[in-house]
C-alpha cells in the first residue's frame, strides 16, 4: 500500500486503465464473511493478535464486484504516518500516511480493486491489533480529530483543504472525507474506521472520475468487519 501522496500517480493510471477496458465479466465469487478460525477480535488472555492470525482475519477474494488482494510489501507504507503542522490534525495524518494514530502490535494490508472496468474507485484495507484497551483509544483518537481538524492543513508538500465527517451506518466507527488538490486536479479521499473488539479496521477510497463515489462500499466493510467476529 502506497501512502495517499505516493499513490495518487499510481491512482490515476488505474482509473485510466479501468475506464479504457471494456468486456471483462463481472467475477461474482464472494470472499467468505465467517469469523477466521472463530472470533478474530481477540487473542486469549488478552493479547493483541500477531501478525499471521491478523493475516488470516483480513480478506482475500472478491466482494460485491471488488477483488481484494495481499498488498505487496513493496507498497506497505513505513510506519509513522505523516507529519502534520497542526497539532489537532496528527491523527488524520497518521491516516493519510497509511496508519492509525497508535502504534498498534501487528499490522497487515489489502489492495482493493473493481472487477467492473468501468468503476474507478480503488483503495485499500488495513487492519491493526491491540492489547489492553489501547484500539479504543485508536478509534477515539481518530473521532476526535475529524471534529477538530477544521479548516485546511498540510503535510507532506501539499495542502489539504477540508475534513468533513460522514454519516456511517454502524457504532464504533468514524468515516470522512479529506479533500485536496493534486496536480491541477482535486482529490476527494475517503476514510472509514471501524473497531471490533481489539482489531481496528481501516478502509481508504478514492474515485478521480466520480470523487462522489470513492468510498469503500459497505458491502465490502461489513465482509471484513463480519471476518473478524463483529
Amino acid at each position: 500500500m502506497r501512502t495517499t501522496a505516493g499513490i495518487t500517480a499510481v491512482l490515476v493510471g488505474a482509473v485510466l486503465v479501468a475506464t479504457a477496458a471494456c468486456g471483462a465479466d463481472a467475477d461474482r465469487d464472494r470472499a467468505g464473511t465467517e469469523p477466521a478460525n472463530g472470533s478474530a477480535r481477540t487473542a486469549p488472555g488478552g493479547a493483541a493478535l500477531g501478525k499471521g492470525a491478523l493475516d488470516k482475519a483480513a480478506l482475500v477474494g472478491t466482494v460485491a464486484g471488488y477483488r481484494v488482494t495481499r498488498t505487496a510489501a513493496r507498497d506497505i507504507p513505513p510506519e509513522g504516518g505523516y507529519a502534520v503542522n497542526r497539532k489537532e490534525c496528527a491523527p488524520i495524518g497518521a491516516l493519510i500516511g497509511g496508519h492509525l494514530p497508535v502504534q498498534p502490535a501487528a499490522e497487515v494490508f489489502r489492495t482493493v480493486e473493481p472487477v467492473d472496468p468501468k468503476d474507478a474507485t480503488v483503495g485499500n484495507i488495513w487492519l491493526s491489533s491491540y492489547g489492553d484497551g489501547r484500539a479504543a483509544r485508536a478509534l477515539a483518537a481518530v473521532d476526535t480529530a475529524v471534529d477538530r481538524c477544521r479548516g485546511s492543513f498540510t503535510t507532506v508538500g501539499l495542502t489539504y483543504h477540508s475534513v468533513r465527517r460522514v454519516k456511517s451506518p454502524g457504532s464504533g466507527e468514524a468515516a470522512f472525507r479529506v479533500t485536496a488538490d493534486v496536480g491541477g486536479q482535486r482529490l476527494t479521499m475517503n476514510y472509514r474506521v471501524v473497531r471490533s473488539g481489539d482489531v481496528v479496521a481501516g478502509f481508504y477510497g478514492v474515485n478521480m472520475l466520480h470523487p462522489e463515489d470513492g468510498a469503500i462500499p459497505d458491502a465490502v466493510v461489513a465482509a471484513q468487519v463480519a471476518r473478524l467476529g463483529g
